[in-house]
């Protein structure tokens, strides 16, 4: 008898172990859609802080390559074309990143213009660099009065 009464205790302690009950699970979910609401826009924020750096960077480099034209072309810069015309000052630019070159309004230099296509329709795209003024050779998010 006393065998029969550990089996009949020993099954009773294994059938009330059915699994998570629904509240438990639906605490769960809660909680990892929260940490997602909270990951996912910081994550697409840090996204777009990349592509600034990187359009920045491409404009920098480029600013480089047209100081290096003009050091090989009697100080005439290159005042129109693309990032591509830079190849041969060594300049190299990141896919998705649009440089288009111009001249100034006023007197002699150029102006930088990059876009992203990854930043389309977002503040800060495109921007615009010009040896130029008072921007002191920095991107700018304003199109330059001279540019």
């Amino acid at each position: 008898m006393t065998r029969r009464w550990t089996t009949r205790t020993r099954d009773r302690d294994c059938s009330g172990d059915d699994g998570f009950t629904l509240v438990e699970l639906i605490t769960v979910m809660v909680i990892v859609g929260v940490l997602a609401g909270i990951a996912i826009p910081l994550f697409l924020n840090q996204r777009s802080t990349a592509f600034e750096a990187q359009v920045k960077s491409d404009l920098h480099n480029a600013a480089i390559a047209e100081e290096s034209y003009a050091l090989h072309h009697d100080g005439a810069y290159l005042t129109s074309g693309t990032a591509a015309d830079l190849t041969d000052e060594g300049f190299r630019g990141t896919d998705g990143v649009a440089i288009s070159l111009s001249a100034p309004t006023t007197g002699t230099g150029y102006c930088l213009i990059a876009s992203a296509d990854a930043l389309a329709g977002k503040p800060g795209n495109p921007q615009w660099l010009t040896d130029q003024g008072t921007d002191g050779g920095t991107p700018q998010q304003v199109r330059p009065a001279n540019c």
